[in-house]
């Protein structure tokens, strides 16, 4: 009778542990059915927010295409002389060409740091190669992810990217393409509206030769100018090329846009040990140029430009004194 009694509370005991864990086992299915719609708006969240982002993006990546590809009733038809003269306006140019400078030098950036990502430790070459680059300016790729030594290598790549950028087609001693002016600075602007949104996948697909045979040239000039600037012996992977073409590409375009001015618009460029002027260049190291005394240009990392009447001022990396 007593283990009769027994197995009876045991069961009964069994009975309610079962009922208050289906119970348990209800809440939580219920609080995981709460979670998963919390989940499923969250989702439903993030992605209206990566579609605003995208829209908001193109509706920036397009604005000067806009601007400045919309030919009829946007700019001066003829001038007083009865010239033909371009068909958008200034405003609308020189606002294109701040954007296009600051995505060009986004762009090389970006390069450099893939370039530095690619090299590896155990190329040994490459890496006393990129150690020769360096040593002049006290510098080793030992701290290469330091400031110093990521500017460095900007100025280097920035200064064979921008070689001869004086010039009317890119070209050491080149001459224009048509020799009327007014003729050639409309194809100048024409090639930049045709081009600007040239995609990677694109290039991938037909090659650079078929959307500009000039623009063709220039990214095979400036690719040799920089293997051999750094004596790079191994092949560049889709990565690296990609960034390339996209460095390339801005600086191509921003020669196309300069020269679509009448003057074209100049280039500003600093040599080693120039005082140090605020109007025309700004310090990458600004607080060290606050904090110690007068300083001297030591690297120029990024070349500036005269826009018309203002001055888009180059950046620099400057040596500097501790008192007068």
């Amino acid at each position: 009778m007593l283990s009769i009694e027994t197995l009876k509370r045991q069961l009964m005991e069994a009975n309610e542990h079962r009922d208050a864990a289906l119970m348990e086992v209800a809440e939580m299915r219920s609080s995981l059915g709460d979670l998963g719609h919390k989940l499923e708006y969250l989702e439903s969240y993030c992605e209206e927010l990566k579609k605003s982002l995208r829209q908001a993006t193109l509706a920036k990546d397009s604005l000067i295409v806009e601007k400045l590809g919309n030919f009829p009733n946007r700019g001066r038809s003829t001038d007083g002389n009865g010239e033909n003269s371009m068909p958008v306006s200034e405003d609308a140019m020189v606002e294109g060409f701040l954007q296009i400078v600051s995505e060009a030098r986004l762009s090389v950036k970006q390069f450099c740091k893939t370039l530095v990502g690619q090299i590896e430790e155990t190329d040994t070459t490459l890496m006393d190669n990129l150690n020769l680059l360096l040593q002049p300016h006290k510098l080793s790729l030992n701290s290469r992810y330091s400031k110093a030594v990521s500017y460095h290598l900007e100025a280097i790549i920035n200064q064979s990217l921008y070689q001869d950028f004086e010039n009317s087609v890119f070209q050491k001693n080149g001459s224009p393409k048509n020799l009327d002016p007014n003729l050639d600075r409309q194809a100048q602007f024409s090639s930049f509206v045709a081009l600007r949104n040239l995609s990677w996948s694109e290039v991938l697909r037909k090659g650079t030769k078929y959307y500009s045979e000039e623009f063709s040239k220039f990214c095979d000039q400036k690719m040799s100018c920089i293997i051999t600037t750094m004596n790079w012996t191994r092949p560049w992977p889709e990565q690296l090329l990609q960034s390339f073409f996209v460095a390339a590409k801005c600086i191509w375009l921003l020669h196309l846009l300069a020269f679509s001015f009448n003057p074209p618009l100049g280039i500003l460029r600093v040599e080693e040990n120039r005082s140090f002027d605020s109007h025309f260049m700004e310090d990458m190291f600004v607080d060290r140029q606050r904090s110690l005394g007068p300083s001297r240009v030591k690297i120029m990392v990024m070349p500036g430009f005269y826009v018309q009447d203002r001055v888009l001022r180059c950046k620099v990396l400057c040596r500097y004194k501790s008192g007068p």
